[in-house]
């Protein structure tokens, strides 16, 4: 059979157009795809970490505590996971966790996580803790409107995130799963950490992905009919009309595309915006789609950035109000949870093996006769006494934290300059304190003596820091021996 020349150029037009219909649409495709993707994973990391920032860790760590004791006493035979969802074994298993929902750590947990879900277009957000023996992540908070897993379920981890059990510090990497229990979903995981630096659970966000799915069969449709328009036109009018309404408006799209991802500002893209296409068909539409897309991607992230900048001035808020809780109240300077806090720091150095870990000193003052003058003059006079004082400990001690450990009793972590000029300081500290007896114009109260002792932190005769303290503290306790003496 021939084939006219006519015939057999319409036909490779016809092949050629196929091909490169097919190619356009697979680029097209995979292009607006990774966009959409990679915007959503990345929602979905912002979001995991800004709620494992803003959410009480101090609440989780108590709640996980809690909901492993209780894990952790079910035999493992008895134990059922969501694999079960629906079934009797699945409910009786969680009704031994039900008491904890009413705890206010379990209320504080999810107030915190709904607001940040509420203001952000998310499936859900949760927090969940490892178990490293059956090597399973259960569920402590999930915020989700529909069908939110209670207290106590838990799946095993997937292969991508075993190394948790290792490192619990890498947290979850953003990861997409497509199963019938949960469908189609990005996830990720930000580790919540207590004060101590220890991971307690981590924060999750799951957001969906069935977007991608639908717009990518969506955008198949619109091409595959747009392959079969580009054909017809080719055969009727030309190859050059081809490719002015059809490859060079793709590729417009395929570049707007690239650039979109390559653009480093999140909340401002115009790529697609600034497209100027008017081919009056289905690449047109898909042109003002994308443009729709781009604007309503930028708002997403535009309200996210603000809720995260709303958060980061909370946490100021927070840490202001944290600085404060480890003031005392009577004279300024650190009190006593701030130096039990500041100790733990000191003896975990140690632990770590810290170059410097082991620079560091103690020095212990008390006042001496504060009862007498509570007693005689009121506790008013008394606290004057305390903050004139503290005045002269830190006046003397001044590259030193100073802390107030009890009613007349001061500390002082000595380090650096301090450290190494500690005798001369010891010597301006005693020089300093007025002496009563040669203070005749002076009220009772405003003649302040004190005794002070000091040691260095010394490995042979210190396990821990305390032990540091302890010695310092015999030194006060000698030297205020002494001064009785001499009084005497």
């Amino acid at each position: 059979m021939k084939f006219s020349l006519k015939h057999k150029v319409v036909l490779i037009i016809i092949a050629i157009t196929l091909v490169l219909s097919a190619i356009l649409i697979t680029v097209s495709v995979r292009f607006v795809s990774n966009i959409i993707r990679n915007n959503f994973e990345r929602e979905a990391t912002n979001l995991s970490r800004t709620a494992a920032t803003v959410v009480d860790a101090d609440a989780v760590e108590k709640l996980r505590d809690a909901t492993e004791k209780i894990y952790d006493s079910i035999a493992e035979d008895k134990r059922v996971s969501s694999d079960e969802w629906g079934s009797d074994g699945f409910y009786d298993y969680l009704s031994n966790f039900e008491s904890l929902v009413d705890t206010k750590e379990y209320k504080t947990i999810y107030n915190q996580i709904k607001k940040i879900q509420d203001v952000n277009d998310v499936d859900c957000i949760y927090v969940v803790f490892v178990e490293n023996k059956s090597a399973k992540f259960v569920y402590l908070v999930d915020a989700a409107e529909e069908d939110p897993c209670p207290i106590g379920c838990f799946d095993p981890l997937y292969e991508e995130n075993q190394r948790l059990l290792e490192d619990p510090t890498i947290g979850f990497p953003t990861y997409t799963t497509n199963t019938e229990e949960y469908g189609y979903l990005t996830t990720s995981g930000t580790p919540i950490y207590n004060n101590a630096g220890k991971v307690v659970g981590y924060a999750m966000a799951d957001v969906s992905m069935e977007y991608i799915a639908s717009a990518r069969n969506s955008m198949l449709t619109i091409l595959l009919g747009l392959q079969a328009l580009v054909i017809a036109l080719v055969i009727v009018i030309s190859i050059m009309l081809v490719n002015r309404t059809v490859i060079q408006p793709v590729n417009q799209l395929s570049q707007a595309a690239r650039d979109y991802q390559n653009d480093e500002d999140l909340a401002n893209h115009s790529h697609f915006k600034e497209l100027d296409i008017h081919t009056n068909d289905e690449i047109e539409d898909l042109s003002e789609s994308m443009k729709k897309m781009e604007h309503d991607l930028n708002d997403k992230v535009a309200n996210l950035l603000k809720t995260t900048s709303e958060l980061d001035a909370s946490r100021m808020e927070v840490s202001k109000m944290s600085e404060i809780a480890m003031r005392d109240a009577l004279t300024g300077v650190r009190n006593k949870r701030a130096y039990d806090n500041d100790m733990q720091v000191l003896e975990q150095s140690l632990n770590d093996g810290s170059d410097d870990a082991s620079d560091f000193g103690l020095a212990v003052i008390d006042l001496n006769n504060l009862k007498h003058i509570n007693d005689t003059y009121g506790h008013e006079k008394g606290d004057l006494a305390i903050k004139k004082l503290s005045s002269i400990v830190c006046s003397v001690f001044a590259h030193s934290p100073v802390y107030r450990i009890g009613g007349d009793e001061f500390t002082v972590i000595l380090k650096g300059q301090d450290l190494n000029n500690v005798e001369k300081l010891m010597n301006r500290f005693n020089d300093s304190l007025l002496d009563p007896e040669q203070n005749d114009g002076l009220a009772p109260w405003e003649k302040v003596t004190a005794a002070i002792g000091y040691a260095v932190f010394d490995s042979d005769k210190d396990e821990t820091p305390s032990g540091t303290f302890r010695r310092a503290d015999r030194e006060m306790y000698l030297q205020k021996q002494k001064t009785k003496t001499n009084h005497s």
